[in-house]
């Protein structure tokens, strides 16, 4: 059996989603939908499993041969989107977050669950080798108890988040800026590392990007987990300077995990002051891994590896970071 998929939205991640999608021999077809003339345009000059393009996603749900559809809309569409995907009997791949509030979430899980289809959200960075690996370590004992993880990102959106018309980092649009759009990577990451987190503390502040519009351009958070484990997340969407990077280190009693965007030392680990790079393997695209994971499951009627379930809580923790910023501050 081989798989049609519908693509709503087409530009920017919708390339990664596309390019897997066509190298992927289990997906036949590929139908797009976008308002943007445009953008369809270039997507049918550039893959060419895609067969038909339409200006409207709902009559490409209705007439396209499909099975599964990929939402690749800003994050105030993932919610409409997927309830009427679902609800025409569709299979649904959405990207992250899982939707702008928690009953959106929760609508959208229990709309997937009645209508017996699947609903998976792309936190690709569950699939990263490196990432699989530092979780086997963890659980393994290798580090010991784990007590600290300190997850960075610093990048560069500003010109997107310094556009007041542009949805990135837009409250109304995007539910809020760097947090809420990278920082949910290092979210979901944390909590798979370590569970739930009891309580948060942070500050989300615009600090660089001028309209008012827009959401925390700099975050800095700390998430208490339960047995004796902090995490911090400090994410920068106006690093103008030097390249993007993401670190994430983690502490343990008997060593440290450190995890960087490295092709040579994406994983070293260091146990009694000595540093060792981790082998892990070739280390291939994280959004084809995902999204290759979850076609195999539909063809094999496996329930995935990631559930939307987690994507709530990754949602539920961002918005908890969100709340503690506007909390009253001790000045000294």
């Amino acid at each position: 059996m081989r798989i049609n998929i519908g693509i709503i939205g087409v530009g920017g991640i919708a390339h990664a989603h596309l390019l897997a999608y066509t190298q992927n021999s289990n997906i036949k077809e590929i139908y797009i939908a976008d308002e943007n003339e445009h953008a369809l345009q270039y997507a049918q000059e550039k893959y060419p499993k895609i067969r038909k393009a339409y200006k409207d996603y709902k009559e490409m749900i209705e007439e396209a041969p499909i099975q599964l559809v990929d939402i690749c809309t800003p994050h105030y569409l993932h919610y409409p989107m997927a309830i009427h995907s679902l609800k025409a009997g569709k299979d649904v791949v959405c990207e992250k977050p899982i939707a702008m509030n928690l009953k959106e979430a929760d609508e959208m899980i229990e709309t997937a669950r009645k209508m017996g289809h699947w609903l998976f959200i792309s936190m690709n960075q569950r699939f990263m080798p490196y990432h699989k690996k530092a979780k086997k370590m963890i659980d393994e004992g290798v580090i010991g108890r784990p007590f600290l993880a300190v997850f960075n990102i610093m990048g560069n959106e500003f010109s997107r988040m310094n556009d007041p018309h542009h949805w990135k980092g837009s409250w109304e649009k995007a539910g809020g800026g760097a947090m809420i759009d990278t920082g949910y990577h290092a979210i979901y990451m944390m909590l798979h590392f370590f569970g739930k987190p009891k309580a948060v503390t942070a500050v989300a502040k615009r600090l660089v990007v001028e309209p008012e519009n827009k959401g925390d351009d700099n975050t800095v958070a700390i998430l208490e987990f339960d047995e004796k484990v902090l995490g911090t997340i400090a994410i920068s969407y106006t690093v103008l300077s030097e390249a993007w990077q993401e670190m994430r280190h983690i502490y343990g009693t008997e060593g440290s995990i450190h995890i960087k965007d490295d092709l040579n030392e994406p994983l070293v680990l260091v146990k009694e002051n000595k540093p060792i790079v981790v082998e892990i393997g070739p280390i291939e695209d994280s959004v084809k891994l995902a999204l290759d994971h979850f076609i195999d499951c539909l063809l094999r009627d496996k329930e995935p590896e990631v559930k939307p379930e987690e994507a709530r809580d990754a949602l539920e923790v961002c918005l908890a970071i969100y709340e503690a910023s506007k909390k009253e501050k001790v000045y000294v």
